[in-house]
């Protein structure tokens, strides 16, 4: 019994030696500076663990990710900010509340909504630094004028997105116009990629060699359309003036029962077959087969992109 009490003294005598030993060591300049530092640390981890267990729109959490960088979702490592998550939840807030006739969804389906613009946004970002891609200022400033010439004047229209969105000019021409000017970029750069589309080239090129070899034109045109719905393969007739200039002079050359070779169109490869054709005094009227194979579209290809992705919500999640 003696032996055991010796033996915790010893421990209790062993323990407030390194306590004392402790409190000496925080009580010098190294010593302080490591204790503000773990007392960082526990507090950095304490309010991490409020912001991530509170709606993004909680008080705390707005004015904790204003001084903090806190991710609300990443997209292949590059993160979007809770502070950016908030600016765009606020718009839309604000949009619903000022637009009559428009109501707001509940909480949780903005959050998802703006959750999946910001992970599309990214996306977008990522394809065209992928592409060397850059976004054209001057683009942007042209569009951004296209958009003021179909206003009353451009105060008006400051003044309109102010009530609206809450933002500036500045912050539109950022937060909207860029997006679709670099969308619009991009798109076209989808579109003319001839690698991208070497698939649906080809499947067009093999339509047109089965219609040389014999098929019937609307047997060939059924087949191809049958993956893609939605198309038609009888345009009726078409007033001449109505076809887009990339291949109105190519149909209006055609002899009754002709075809054209396999046309690159700007969002698909195409054959047309006149079957009949009405000349007018003011215009030209025909009536045209075709068999249309789409292009992979910037959607498709986007949506592609972020399946793949790693990408993680911390807010927005469906």
């Amino acid at each position: 019994m003696n032996e055991e009490h010796e033996h915790k003294d010893d421990c209790c005598r062993k323990d407030n030696k390194v306590d004392s030993k402790l409190a000496l060591f925080l009580k010098t300049k190294n010593g302080k500076y490591i204790g503000l530092a773990v007392g960082a640390v526990i507090l950095f981890t304490l309010a991490t663990m409020q912001v991530y267990s509170r709606p993004v729109t909680d008080g705390f959490v707005r004015t904790l990710s204003n001084v903090i960088p806190y991710p609300a979702l990443s997209v292949n490592g590059t993160t979007v900010s809770i502070k950016e998550f908030l600016i765009e939840y606020d718009a839309l807030v604000q949009y619903f509340s000022s637009t009559e006739g428009e109501v707001s969804p509940p909480a949780d389906q903005l959050e998802v909504m703006i959750a999946e613009t910001l992970t599309n946004k990214k996306a977008m970002q990522q394809l065209a630094t992928e592409r060397g891609l850059e976004l054209d200022s001057e683009k942007v400033e042209a569009y951004y004028q296209s958009v003021i010439a179909g206003q009353q004047s451009e105060e008006l229209f400051e003044s309109e997105l102010k009530r609206t969105f809450g933002w500036t000019q500045d912050e539109f021409k950022e937060r909207i116009v860029e997006s679709i000017v670099l969308a619009l970029q991009m798109g076209e750069a989808v579109l003319s990629d001839t690698d991208l589309q070497i698939e649906k080239s080809e499947l067009a090129q093999q339509s047109y060699e089965r219609v040389v070899g014999g098929e019937a034109f609307a047997v060939v045109a059924k087949d191809v359309h049958s993956g893609f719905p939605g198309l038609e393969s009888d345009l009726g007739f078409v007033k001449l003036s109505n076809i887009p200039p990339t291949w109105a002079e190519i149909v209006n050359a055609l002899e009754v029962g002709g075809i054209t070779e396999v046309l690159d169109l700007p969002e698909g490869y195409a054959i047309f077959r006149l079957e009949e054709r009405i000349d007018g005094d003011t215009d030209t009227q025909l009536h045209l087969m075709t068999i249309t194979v789409p292009k992979t579209t910037l959607e498709e290809v986007v949506n592609d992109y972020i399946e793949a992705a790693k990408i993680k919500r911390y807010f927005g999640e469906e």
